[in-house]
């Protein structure tokens, strides 16, 4: 025997071949054109459709999905082809060692049936190697980076002496008062009605 029991879904290429087929019509000759093509099967141990055992009243209560290799299981088991996956939890001692040949490959191994615990596992396992790296990460050193902090902080520095040398010159100086301007100019002379008369008609 060498039954295991899928915790996720899986695609898998079954004895029990699942073909597609394609339709096509061609538009020259009006002929219709098939082709059929051999595609992995999809297997949901969430749907009682796909369940190979079942309990419960009347048998569709609760479930689940054996799988195993070909020749190597019970007469309801769903045979595949190909090498077994992380999300297959084996149920005897013959599943256990080959699935046990796999774990330099896949490192980690769903320890529950627990839906999706081998993808979850890789995700966890990529955070933790995030954080790690981060925590560890060197501080990064730029050649003469030292000698510039060191050159900018002494012109900050004269700078803020130059301001304040300026600052205190202006408010020692005396502030000088306002000359009041004083008009001297001599006043207009004011015209008769004559004379601005005689000033309009000359297109003054």
């Amino acid at each position: 025997m060498a039954r295991w029991k899928l915790a996720t879904p899986h695609y898998l290429h079954c004895v029990d071949a699942t073909e597609w087929e394609y339709q096509e019509t061609d538009r020259g000759s009006g002929r219709q054109i098939r082709k059929k093509f051999t595609v992995p099967r999809y297997v949901d141990p969430k749907d009682p459709m796909d369940w190979t055992n079942r309990w419960g009243p009347q048998g569709n209560t609760e479930g689940e999905v054996i799988v195993c290799l070909p020749n190597k299981g019970e007469r309801h088991d769903l045979a595949f082809l190909g090498d077994p996956t992380p999300d297959m939890i084996p149920v005897d001692d013959e599943a256990r060692a080959i699935s046990a040949g796999f774990e330099d490959r896949w490192k980690f191994k769903p320890d529950t049936d627990m839906p999706g615990n081998y993808s979850q596992s890789i995700v966890d396992r990529f955070e933790e190697a995030m954080a790690s790296a981060q925590a560890n990460q060197a501080p990064v050193r730029i050649e003469g980076m030292d000698q510039f902090m060191v050159t900018m902080a002494s012109i900050l520095q004269q700078n803020s002496e130059l301001i304040k040398a300026l600052t205190a010159k202006r408010r020692a100086e005396p502030e000088l008062p306002l000359e009041q301007a004083v008009d001297d100019l001599e006043p207009l002379t004011d015209f008769t009605p004559e004379e601005n008369s005689r000033a309009s008609r000359r297109g003054l």
